[in-house]
């Protein structure tokens, strides 16, 4: 029981280094692809034209994180999922998911590099919007959710 006790508590100590790791790209076929991303810390969000389809707030898991997240379609059907002020602790293998639930059973991968601020990532057009309502943050070395937010 002890020695399960410190297994745990490392583990969760391991979610918190702040070193910067060699970025792993996961492509497990039919769970997970890498979507191209845009990261734009500054960047002035226009989405005039396009169509804001789903958008939740995010919510601490095991680490504190806040934040908005959206999903907007362009006129060509093109999707992007767009973080508004995120800011989450720092992790050695963190991912941005989108996924059926919080328990990462089944998933896409939108991102292997999660960064505070403004940022956009295109979705894949094998997302499935219907099903795939959550957006995750996720320490991929430690299986352990730092936040997430539910689409609506």
């Amino acid at each position: 029981m002890k020695t399960l006790m410190l297994l745990t508590c490392l583990a969760f100590l391991g979610c918190t280094n702040t070193a910067e790791p060699e970025p792993v790209v996961s492509t497990t076929p039919g769970t997970s692809e890498n979507g191209n991303n845009t990261n734009t810390e500054n960047m002035g969000m226009d989405f005039s034209g396009q169509k804001l389809l789903l958008e939740g707030k995010f919510v601490n898991g095991a680490h504190p994180t806040s934040g908005n997240a959206k999903i907007y379609e362009a006129k060509d059907g093109k999707r992007t999922l767009v973080f508004e002020n995120i800011k989450s602790d720092a992790g050695p293998d963190l991912r941005i998911y989108i996924a059926n639930d919080k328990a990462v059973t089944k998933f896409v991968e939108l991102s292997n590099k999660v960064e505070n601020g403004n940022k956009m990532y295109d979705i894949p057009a094998k997302v499935d919007l219907s099903k795939q309502k959550f957006v995750l943050i996720w320490c991929k070395q430690f299986s352990v959710l730092f936040g997430h937010a539910e689409l609506k």
